[in-house]
């Protein structure tokens, strides 16, 4: 898989224009946090991961994703704007934790990829999905204002994002970044897999509505 180091110079540049056709094509970014930390939840992880792209290929067969993992100063870009069926299954050997935690680095990173997509194809209707289980602690780049300010215009533009963290209160988090607290959500180490699979569902029905869907209370409880 491609290494892709941060000081590749990307410039973030506004689409042409807001999404307004209403035929669109879904696209998911996802990002996923690689750090030490999330050692403890290694495995449920992988599965988890594994397990919410099962459920986009049976409810969302025609969405593409571009997906990447973080950590330290790497962005691993595991697949860009690929169907769901051709995003490789995690193992323990493609998915490692370890080092530290370049967030906001690699948020951005993303949402430049993704940008450039809709830049050559407006249809796409992009929603982006955040894992983490801890704070920023190692971008170069680019600050946390840099990316709520990005955050914001986007979303006015019809972007969609969901925040999931692992044992870390998302509020806090979600409005330092620009994210719509409700569609964020905290869930225990123990509750990694059904985590996921909520996600998936949220995903889905993002799409299928046009609407940002909510974690709703009984998810909240039910990843306690």
């Amino acid at each position: 898989m491609p290494l892709v180091k941060f000081d590749t110079g990307l410039v973030e540049q506004e689409p042409l224009h807001a999404l307004k056709t209403q035929l669109i094509e879904p696209h998911i970014g996802f990002i996923l946090d690689e750090s030490s930390s999330m050692v403890r939840v290694w495995q449920d992880t992988i599965s988890g991961f594994n397990s919410y792209i099962s459920q986009l290929r049976s409810e969302l067969p025609g969405a593409n994703i571009t997906f990447a993992t973080f950590v330290a100063d790497k962005f691993k870009l595991r697949g860009e704007d690929k169907p769901v069926d051709e995003i490789l299954p995690l193992n323990t050997k493609s998915y490692t934790p370890y080092g530290s935690t370049p967030l906001v680095d690699s948020i951005m990173h993303l949402i430049v990829l993704i940008e450039q997509r809709i830049n050559v194809n407006e249809k796409l209707k992009p929603l982006i999905v955040i894992q983490t289980d801890g704070h920023e602690n190692a971008s170069e780049k680019y600050k946390m204002q840099d990316l709520r300010s990005c955050v914001k215009r986007k979303r006015k533009l019809g972007w969609k994002f969901i925040l999931i963290t692992c044992g870390y209160n998302p509020n806090k988090l979600a409005n330092e970044m620009g994210v719509d607290p409700a569609t964020s959500v905290e869930y225990g180490p123990g509750k990694t897999k059904e985590a996921f699979k909520i996600t998936a569902r949220v995903t889905t029905q993002t799409f299928k509505t046009e609407e940002d869907v909510v974690f709703s209370l009984e998810d909240k409880r039910r990843l306690k």
